[in-house]
């Protein structure tokens, strides 16, 4: 921080007089110093690891959300060394802008994974191939996502718990969200210490900035259809409407690499080597031993570990790494020529959210008029200087939780996350349907409908896909990505399900709150539709075949369940089923995926995955003492 600001200062001032002008633009400088920095994060120790040869008690493949708290557990024993390898660098100060989210997607810290093509899916999406984005930094996916801090519903891990998984039923992993959290006074009163942690890395914070009054007009006619307002939003009712928490602070991206690696980058346990790409676990006798990674300058390593090899690369790049290992279908692994080491179903059980953003509400909104020339200019100082405007807030916080199918059941099966775009703002509406890498017919319609009204843009989710897709390897390449067949509506239900969220878009309109405003469903002008009526079944359909796409949630490829569960790739213990020392730790363990934003659910399982582990090496410590007593 000092030198960032001694270093801006000087540039401001050198470059002028000393006048207002010149404090003030020496302020803004200086308020970019609070964005994220490299010297925030921990140091790349790469170059000592290769000098010292050391070995590590633990190995963790993946800096993401999972494995920043793996690291920032474990290192809290002072005897463990333990090494955390992460494929991208430090994130980049454009990360720490709540604003900006929209634009981080296919960006260089996104690997932009693409799907395989699927006839009737992703119509509208460039190749016809949805994009699937992760994050490629300390950090992961937290550093690009929406922010959204969600739990699910108690059923969803209740589930996971039936289905043999000991220790993850619902009141049991509530300990685990709670633990990373740190929530203000108000909220925990609001919440209870049941929901919301304090003192744990984690902030969670309201987003401090509502454009409009749209927000306050959905739940008002939330109200007037007799539905569930949620404040707040975490509890023990699961449908409603209300404003989720973010992962922020201060109107800034508390990514998890900045909530778990930054606190404790000076522990001297704590290695880690960045921009290394982990290509094989290496093994002997069915026992992982350590990886064999390649640098950022090409050189290939192996680093060996005393104690254990995590997984915590996501749910794409796990199940990847296991198959060039020889962990994985046996049938298919053959097939690429690659010695099976334990036949497991990794990659099967692929899970995703599909989002719909086909559905546009329009209205004239006399409040709203053209931007200026300087509007970037405005809303940069609003943010730097006060840290509010539309750069501190992503827009889509207020949610909604219902169950389209039965309207009586207390869990929903659609998220609706309601975005607010207004007139004349093309930059903003664009970088939509840019982030889903949307083909440009469909930029340059929604185009036309920014010009001519305010648009509300309820982004309704499918909660509970009965499909189910699949990972394969492309070639034992390590450098060649996956494929991914995502399988959207091969279950029918799916697609009835997703299609009857216009019915409650539709009991929304039909409100005296929504109907005073002038508000209506509008018709999407969608090229590939246009031989359909306007708003016939037909054309809804059509709507959803070209701009439904991935919500980036992929879950359950290395699903968890106990031993004889011919699905379960990890067991409840979150080891890899036939092989000794080796556990996976992030989103690919979820049986089922979960009802909501998953981001949150995988801390949980980090941090309890760490617990885990330290209760078993407890254990196996103890015997190992008594052994030599004996």
């Amino acid at each position: 921080m000092e030198s960032c600001m001694a270093t801006s200062s000087a540039a401001a001032l050198s470059s002028m007089p000393t006048s207002i002008f010149s404090q003030l633009l020496h302020v803004i400088l200086v308020s970019q110093c609070t964005l994220s920095k490299n010297e925030d994060y921990p140091m790349d120790r790469t170059e000592e690891i290769l000098a010292s040869g050391m070995e590590f008690d633990f190995v963790i493949v993946g800096a993401g959300t999972a494995g920043t708290i793996l690291a920032h557990r474990l290192t809290e024993v002072p005897d463990w060394n333990v090494l955390l390898i992460e494929a991208g660098e430090d994130p980049i100060p454009e990360s720490d802008v709540p604003g900006l989210m929209l634009l981080l997607f296919g960006e260089f810290q996104d690997y932009a994974y693409k799907t395989e093509p699927q006839e009737g899916v992703c119509q509208g999406i460039n190749n016809k191939r949805c994009r699937w984005s992760k994050g490629k930094a300390l950090g992961g996916s937290s550093v690009i996502n929406a922010m959204l801090h969600v739990f699910g519903n108690d059923r969803d891990y209740n589930e996971w718990a039936d289905m043999g998984n000991t220790g993850w039923s619902y009141e049991e992993v509530l300990p685990y969200f709670r633990k990373s959290l740190n929530c203000p006074y108000d909220h925990v009163q609001k919440w209870g210490s049941k929901y919301c942690g304090t003192g744990g890395p984690m902030n969670l914070r309201n987003y401090n900035y509502s454009m409009t009054n749209t927000q306050e007009i959905i739940l008002d006619a939330a109200r007037e259809l007799g539905l569930n307002v949620l404040e707040p939003l975490i509890g023990d009712r699961f449908v409603g409407y209300g404003r989720a928490l973010g992962t922020i602070d201060n109107a800034r991206r508390m990514n998890a690499a900045k909530a778990f690696l930054s606190p404790i980058k000076g522990r001297k346990n704590l290695y880690v080597m960045k921009s290394s790409r982990v290509d094989r676990i290496l093994t002997e006798n069915a026992r992982a031993t350590g990886v064999r990674v390649t640098l950022k300058d090409g050189r290939s390593i192996d680093v060996k570990t005393t104690r254990e090899v995590i997984l915590s690369a996501g749910s794409i790049a796990s199940p990847h790494l296991l198959m060039l290992s020889g962990i994985g279908p046996k049938k298919h692994l053959e097939t690429m020529g690659i010695p099976v080491l334990t036949d497991l179903p990794v990659g099967k059980n692929l899970q995703d959210h599909v989002v719909w953003v086909g559905m546009h509400i329009g209205y004239v909104n006399e409040s709203t008029t053209p931007f200026p020339s300087t509007y970037a200019l405005d809303i940069t100082y609003e943010y730097l200087i006060h840290n509010s405007g539309e750069l501190a807030t992503v827009g889509i916080d207020l949610l909604g939780f219902v169950n389209v199918t039965d309207p009586k059941s207390k869990y929903p099966d659609i998220e609706i996350d309601f975005g607010h775009f207004p007139r004349w703002n093309m930059l903003k509406v664009g970088t939509l349907l840019k982030a889903f890498d949307a083909e440009e017919n469909l930029i340059q319609a929604i185009y036309k409908e920014i010009m001519e009204m305010d648009l509300i843009i309820p982004c309704t989710i499918l909660l509970k896909p009965k499909s189910r897709g699949k990972l394969e390897l492309r070639s034992i390449d390590p450098a060649d990505t996956v494929k991914i067949y995502a399988n959207y509506f091969t279950e029918e239900e799916d697609l009835k399900t997703l299609l009857k969220s216009t019915d409650q878009i539709k009991s929304l309109l039909n409100t005296e709150t929504m109907k005073k405003y002038g508000m209506s469903l509008q018709h999407f002008d969608i090229p590939g539709c246009r031989h359909t009526k306007s708003d016939s079944d037909e054309y809804w359909e059509c709507n959803a075949r070209h701009t439904a796409t991935s919500l980036f949630h992929a879950v359950g490829t290395a699903r968890m369940g106990p031993a004889g569960d011919p699905k379960a790739v990890v067991d409840p213990r979150l080891k890899v089923h036939g092989v000794e020392r080796l556990r996976v730790i992030d989103a690919s363990i979820m049986p089922n995926i979960i009802s909501g934003n998953t981001n949150a659910p995988t801390m949980m399982i980090a941090e309890k995955g760490a617990d885990m582990i330290k209760e078993d090496w407890k254990k196996e410590d103890l015997k190992n003492v008594a052994r030599e007593e004996l």
